[in-house]
């Protein structure tokens, strides 16, 4: 069981898990201007010196300019910060987003071999800041590009 930060449950929601110094986090439905802030919060609450974080994207069925430029600033402040962020699984819609606004360049290869697979132990669920619950994910019906 994974805890989940939402937003309208049925439009934006983060799910996250831990293993050996790694957070990954899941961002499921829309990263909107509505939403943006929920990132934002998830990030400072887990973002320390020597950790990684992953934003996975695979269930992510559109982003706007918003959620494209608090992704832009999360990376510009990882270097500085001594964290590293990878972002993984742009696919479609959200993909093409990253494309047009010339920031693909974010996006780490699908495989993190070197972060995933390193270590033992299995991932445990985590509490996003401010969780209010477990929420449900998006409709299918619910994707439409930005």
């Amino acid at each position: 069981m994974q805890e989940s930060t939402a937003v309208d449950e049925t439009r934006f929601a983060v799910r996250a898990s831990r293993r050996n110094g790694i957070d990954r986090i899941f961002l499921i439905g829309e990263l909107d201007r509505t939403s943006v802030l929920v990132l934002e919060r998830e990030l400072l609450g887990i973002a320390h010196a020597g950790w990684a974080v992953i934003l996975d994207l695979r269930d992510l069925t559109s982003i706007d300019r918003w959620g494209l430029r608090t992704l832009q600033r999360a990376a510009q402040r990882a270097v500085p910060s001594s964290w590293r962020l990878s972002i993984i699984n742009g696919r479609g819609p959200v993909l093409d987003a990253f494309e047009e606004a010339g920031i693909d360049h974010l996006l780490s290869g699908p495989n993190l071999p070197e972060l995933l697979d390193g270590g033992d132990g299995e991932w445990s669920a985590i509490s996003p800041s401010g969780a209010r619950g477990a929420s449900q994910q998006p409709p299918s019906d619910s994707r439409e590009r930005p």
